[in-house]
């Protein structure tokens, strides 16, 4: 794995502007937990080349060079300091995309223990522990890779082999907090998960679990808001506005509209500006309301191939043709995991993606949590080639007591 990890390591970054406040972050972060970045530094590290910044050292920056930060999740400023502490001998970016690749490695050996044929092994291990689609988010330095928390948490349910839970529960809990606060969008599945034990467990246990991951939803602000994100979905597919799936689509609206350019360049621009941005969602949520009504039908086709390609591999931006493809591939894997009773499997599946696909395409990045799953789902397919199939057994089966 780490062999296929270097072989397919991701050469691509985000945006300056979105990687530079993580990593700024964590080396100014105090014992408050605030997030601040140093504004004066940015304008060295934006005009580096990404092999140079992947060596550059983010130091602490003087207090009055110190600006409040808070339009992304903040958790992965927490995954970035804790790379940067284990792995203070490397510069933060690399020590990030190691940490993340060790994480993979002792992640993926652990569901090949939960599994009890070398067949089940090997099938996993190709699907997901050398796929090089997963291998490419594992080496990107950005907080998708870790959405892959809440499948690793139904396959620690799962593996128990229907044993309750009890007070691990509670753990479980203090993991989703951790993984609402790396990536908000993974709330909708977790939620998911923690109603179907409450459910299947109905115990105090399971129920004081969700009260508190409620609490602490309640308790921390989301700043985001959908309305940007929905407005560029509508690019797409083939649509009546013209629009593009890119960036720029909601900026020049906006522009076109108000006679205001959006400008996310740090530390200045506009966009964060909090009244700015407030106005930009607004205008975006009153032009996505008045397309909706003018054309249900097309939004309506999205979301049900946006769906379908959640149980595939996804929206590929840089071909439709594969895209569509994608969907039909997913739609097939909907019918075969219906008809081999993988009814929770598939609602879990799609609790991992509900919360935006019914107005955004699932690109890789933004449904990688699903990558696993799948994978999981297909170690379990049965069928009648099975026969013509090796049951060797693995030296270490699971074993499971009610």
């Amino acid at each position: 794995m780490v062999l296929g990890a270097w072989l397919f390591w991701n050469q691509g970054s985000q945006t300056s502007a979105w990687v530079y406040p993580y990593f700024s972050g964590a080396a100014n972060l105090g014992l408050d937990l605030a997030w601040r970045i140093d504004a004066n530094a940015y304008s060295a590290f934006v005009d580096l080349s990404y092999a140079e910044q992947m060596n550059h050292l983010f130091v602490r920056g003087a207090p009055g060079d110190l600006l409040p930060y808070s339009i992304l999740d903040r958790g992965y400023v927490y995954i970035v300091w804790l790379a940067q502490t284990l792995l203070f001998w490397l510069p933060p970016i690399k020590a990030v995309l190691w940490l993340q690749v060790g994480f993979h490695v002792l992640s993926v050996l652990w569901v090949l223990s939960r599994l009890t044929s070398r067949r089940q092994q090997l099938v996993f291990l190709l699907a997901y522990g050398l796929n090089p689609v997963v291998l490419h988010f594992v080496t990107f330095a950005y907080y998708y890779y870790w959405q892959v928390l809440p499948a690793l948490l139904w396959v620690a349910y799962e593996a128990r082999g229907g044993a309750p839970l009890g007070p691990r529960i509670y753990a479980m809990a203090v993991a989703m907090m951790a993984i609402f606060l790396i990536r908000q969008s993974t709330l909708l599945v977790c939620l998911c998960m923690l109603a179907y034990w409450v459910w299947r467990e109905r115990t105090l246990h399971a129920g004081l679990a969700l009260l508190a991951l409620l609490v602490f939803v309640l308790a921390v602000k989301n700043p985001s808001q959908p309305w940007h994100t929905a407005y560029v979905g509508l690019g797409a597919y083939p649509n009546a506005g013209g629009l593009i799936l890119s960036d720029e689509s909601g900026y020049s609206r906006y522009q076109q509209l108000t006679g205001v350019q959006i400008n996310t360049a740090l530390p200045d621009g506009n966009y964060y500006d909090a009244r700015v941005r407030a106005d930009y969602y607004q205008v975006l949520r009153q032009e996505l309301t008045h397309y909706a009504t003018q054309h249900p039908l097309e939004l309506a086709r999205n979301a049900v191939i946006n769906l379908a390609q959640s149980f595939s591999l996804g929206y590929v931006v840089k071909s439709r043709t594969i895209s569509y493809l994608s969907a039909a591939a997913g739609g097939l894997v909907m019918v075969l995991m219906a008809w081999q009773g993988m009814v929770l499997r598939m609602i879990v599946l799609a609790a991992g993606v509900v919360g935006f696909v019914l107005y955004f395409p699932p690109i890789p990045a933004y449904m990688f949590g699903n990558y696993l799953l799948l994978a999981w789902a297909l170690v379990h397919v049965r069928g009648p080639w099975q026969r013509w199939l090796p049951r060797t057994s693995a030296a270490r089966p699971t074993q499971h007591t009610q």
